[in-house]
C-alpha cells in the first residue's frame, strides 16, 4: 500500500509536465515566446528530470539570454550618445547600462542551472562578462573557455574567442569600442547622423568583439 500511495503523486506530476510541455510547443508554433517561457518554467519546476523538458527549457532560456545581452550592448551604445561620452575617456556605466548586463548574466545562468555544462551559455556568459567590463572580466572569460576548449580541443569557435579576449585587442586600444564611430553606432555627416558602416550601427570593435 505504500509503495502505491507514494507512486500517485509522481504520476501525477509526470502527467502535468507532459501536458505543459506539449502546450508549450503549441505556444512556439504560434510565435509566443513569453508564453512558451512561463509554461516550459512550470514543466521544469515539476519533471527537472525529463531530457526533453530540460533541453526545451534551456533552448528557450538561452534564446532570452542571447536578446537581453544584446540589450545590454545596446543601452550602452545609447548611453555613450545621450551622455556624449570621448572616444578616449574612462567613464563607469550608467546604473540603466549596468543593470541591463546584469540582466543578461542572470538570464544565461537560468540556463546553465538547468544545463551546467552548456556549452553554448558558458561561451555567451563569458562574452558577456567581458564585454561589461574588460579589466576584471577578461580572467573570468578565460577561466570558463579554457575549460570548456580542455574538454572540447578541436573547437576552433572557442580557440578563436580565446586569442581575442587574452590579448588587449590594438585596433579599438582595447576599448571594444568602434574606433570609427567611437561607439556611437553613427557618424555626422554635413549636420545629419549616419549610421557607422565599419560596424554595421552596433558601435562595437568588429575586430575583437566576441557577442
Amino acid at each position: 500500500m505504500g509503495t502505491l500511495k507514494s507512486a500517485a503523486p509522481l504520476s501525477r506530476a509526470t502527467d502535468v509536465a507532459d501536458d505543459l510541455y506539449e502546450r508549450t510547443r503549441q505556444a512556439l508554433d504560434r510565435g509566443d515566446a513569453e508564453a512558451a517561457r512561463a509554461l516550459i518554467d512550470d514543466a521544469f519546476a515539476q519533471k527537472p528530470e525529463d531530457a526533453d523538458v530540460r533541453e526545451l527549457y534551456a533552448s528557450l532560456h538561452l534564446a532570452r539570454a542571447i536578446r537581453t545581452a544584446a540589450a545590454a550592448r545596446e543601452a550602452r551604445r545609447q548611453d555613450i550618445v545621450r551622455r556624449d561620452i570621448p572616444y578616449d575617456q574612462e567613464f563607469q556605466d550608467s546604473p540603466e547600462v549596468a543593470k541591463a548586463f546584469e540582466d543578461a548574466l542572470a538570464a544565461v545562468d537560468e540556463v546553465l542551472e538547468a544545463a551546467p555544462d552548456h556549452e553554448k551559455a558558458r561561451m555567451i556568459k563569458a562574452s558577456i562578462l567581458f564585454r561589461r567590463d574588460r579589466e576584471s572580466g577578461r580572467g573570468q572569460a578565460l577561466e570558463i573557455l579554457q575549460s570548456i576548449a580542455a574538454a572540447h580541443p578541436t573547437n576552433k569557435q572557442v580557440a578563436s574567442t580565446i586569442k581575442k579576449i587574452e590579448r588587449p585587442c590594438p585596433r579599438c586600444s582595447d576599448t571594444g569600442f568602434c574606433p570609427s564611430c567611437r561607439g556611437r553606432g553613427s557618424k555626422r555627416l554635413l549636420k545629419m547622423e549616419r549610421r557607422c558602416e565599419a560596424c554595421h550601427g552596433q558601435g562595437i570593435c568588429l575586430f575583437c568583439g566576441v557577442l
